[in-house]
C-alpha cells in the first residue's frame, strides 16, 4: 500500500531556502494587490485632507473673509482631520491578518515561510512602511491646504514639527498594534472590536476611576502614543516609547500564539 506525500512536506526543500527577504517581498507583493488595502489608505487620505479643505472653504465662505491664522491653530486643524482618520489605519493593521485567515491563504503562507515570526514580522515591515508615508503625505497635505488658504503669522516652532513629522511613525505603529490583535483574535469583527476597547474605550473608562485616570493615560498604549502628536507634550518621545513596547508585546505574543496553534 503507498501513500501519497504531504504538501507540508513536499514544499518544505524550498520553503528552507525561503529568507526573510523574500518574505518581505511576498508581503509588499500581497499588500499592494489586495484591493481593501489600498481603499483603506484611500479613505484614511481622502478624511484627512477633506477636514482640512472643510475648514478652508467654511473660511473662505465666510462674511467675514480669510481669517488670519497662527501656525498653531493650522496645526491644530490638521491633527482634527489627522485624528478621526487614524481608526482607519488600525482597522487596516487588523485586517493585514485577519484577512487571510478568512480566506484561508495563512495556510499557504505558513508553508511558504519555514519560519512563522518571519512571516509576521514581514508583514509588520511592509504595513509600518505603507503606512509611514501614507500618513506622513495626508499630514502634510493637509497641512498646506490649511496654509495655503489662510493668512498666516508665526512660523513652525520645534513642537509643531513634531507633531506634523510624528504622525508617520505614531501611526505606523498604531497599524502594527492591530496587526498583532488581530494575529491574537484572528477573526477580523472580533478583533476590530478588540482594537477599540483597548486603544480608545479602556483608556476613557480608566480615566473615571479615581487616583487611577491620570496614571492610566501615562502607560496605556493610546494615551502615550498620542503624546507625539501633542504640541503640548513633554518627553512625547519617551511616552512613545510605551507605546512602542506595548506593540511589541502584543507582537510578541501574536508570534507566540502562531507558532503554537494550527492555520
Amino acid at each position: 500500500m503507498t501513500t501519497q506525500a504531504q504538501p507540508a512536506i513536499a514544499a518544505r526543500p524550498d520553503s528552507a531556502r525561503f529568507t526573510f527577504g523574500d518574505a518581505v517581498r511576498a508581503e509588499w507583493t500581497k499588500f499592494r494587490s489586495v484591493r481593501s488595502f489600498r481603499w483603506c489608505l484611500a479613505i484614511f487620505a481622502l478624511i484627512s485632507v477633506l477636514t482640512s479643505a472643510g475648514f478652508a472653504v467654511a473660511a473662505a465662505m465666510s462674511l467675514y473673509g480669510a481669517e488670519t491664522a497662527t501656525m498653531g491653530e493650522l496645526v491644530s486643524t490638521t491633527q482634527l482631520g489627522m485624528g478621526l482618520a487614524e481608526l482607519v489605519i488600525l482597522v487596516l493593521g487588523i485586517l493585514t491578518i485577519t484577512g487571510e485567515y478568512r480566506s484561508g491563504t495563512i495556510r499557504t503562507s505558513l508553508m511558504s515561510v519555514p519560519r512563522r515570526w518571519h512571516l509576521l514580522l514581514a508583514k509588520a515591515l511592509v504595513l509600518a512602511a505603507a503606512v509611514a508615508v501614507a500618513s506622513q503625505v495626508a499630514a502634510w497635505a493637509a497641512f498646506g491646504i490649511q496654509y495655503a488658504s489662510s493668512e498666516t503669522i508665526g512660523d513652525l516652532g520645534p513642537e509643531m514639527l513634531r507633531v506634523l513629522f510624528g504622525y508617520a511613525p505614531y501611526l505606523a505603529v498604531l497599524a502594527v498594534f492591530g496587526m498583532a490583535i488581530g494575529a491574537v483574535v484572528r477573526h477580523a469583527a472580533g478583533a476590530i472590536l478588540a482594537g477599540i476597547g483597548v486603544v480608545y474605550v479602556l483608556p476613557f473608562l480608566a480615566g473615571l476611576v479615581p487616583h487611577i485616570g491620570e496614571w492610566a493615560d501615562e502607560v496605556l498604549p493610546y494615551p502615550s502614543g498620542t503624546e507625539l502628536i501633542t504640541m503640548t507634550s513633554d518627553d512625547a518621545w519617551v511616552w512613545f516609547g510605551v507605546c512602542c513596547a506595548w506593540t511589541v508585546v502584543v507582537l510578541a505574543l501574536a508570534i507566540h500564539l502562531t507558532h503554537r496553534r494550527d492555520a
